[in-house]
């Protein structure tokens, strides 16, 4: 992620304005400044904030008892999750909502006249938050997709190394003998022969341990 280390830092001075500066918008705080206050406090150790903006969300099963009909979230999109906060207006309770995003299958936006709205696509459903400042939707939407694509290359990766790691002389070695064989350089029995030799040997087995020990568990 492009300015991950100033994301981080203006996280941990829970610096909100200028993360929004850095991508571009101002800090949409309409009916969030309370959950803005205590939003350090719901982030885990060494999450990273990447976008916020607020936005109206139906009421869920656990929100607050003192909220009627749908209210104005705080919409945060960081390392780990989309977090969601909705502080009471009577009580210092706050309703938390979270999705990790692994359950996240692509995140949209539409843009209004003066407002805009996210769609996150969870593939049994999809979740929207509406009456979100428009300029904050696209910028949100196409953070979340760019992080996603960057979490998906590296859970890729084991698989990767392990392709290099098959890539070895003695593997290579393996590879020149089947071929050999096939043309007919090798009778079988000298194939047969030399194979054998080859895997038998301990430098063989140690890069085939290795080999094994990186595949994805």
């Amino acid at each position: 992620m492009e300015n991950f280390d100033k994301y981080a830092e203006y996280t941990k001075s829970e610096n909100w304005g200028e993360i929004c500066r850095l991508n571009g918008v101002e800090l949409d705080s309409f009916g969030t400044k309370k959950e803005l206050r205590v939003l350090s406090e719901y982030l885990e150790a060494d999450e990273v904030v990447f976008a916020l903006t607020s936005g109206i969300m139906d009421q869920t099963e656990t929100s607050n008892s003192f909220d009627f009909g749908s209210n104005t979230w705080l919409v945060v999109l960081t390392s780990d999750r989309f977090l969601f906060l909705d502080h009471a207006m009577l009580t210092k309770s706050v309703d938390t909502q979270s999705i990790r995003h692994d359950h996240v299958q692509a995140v949209s936006a539409s843009q209004g006249f003066m407002f805009g709205k996210i769609m996150i696509d969870l593939g049994s459903r999809m979740l929207v938050i509406d009456n979100a400042h428009k300029s904050t939707v696209k910028v949100i939407a196409s953070l979340a997709n760019k992080w996603l694509k960057e979490l998906a290359d590296k859970k890729s990766q084991p698989t990767a190394s392990a392709n290099a790691t098959y890539q070895t002389p003695l593997f290579d070695m393996l590879e020149r003998l089947d071929k050999l064989a096939t043309l007919g350089a090798l009778t079988d029995e000298e194939f047969e022969y030399a194979k054998q030799r080859l895997i038998a040997s301990e430098q063989f087995q140690a890069e085939k341990a290795r080999f094994l020990s990186s595949l994805p568990q």
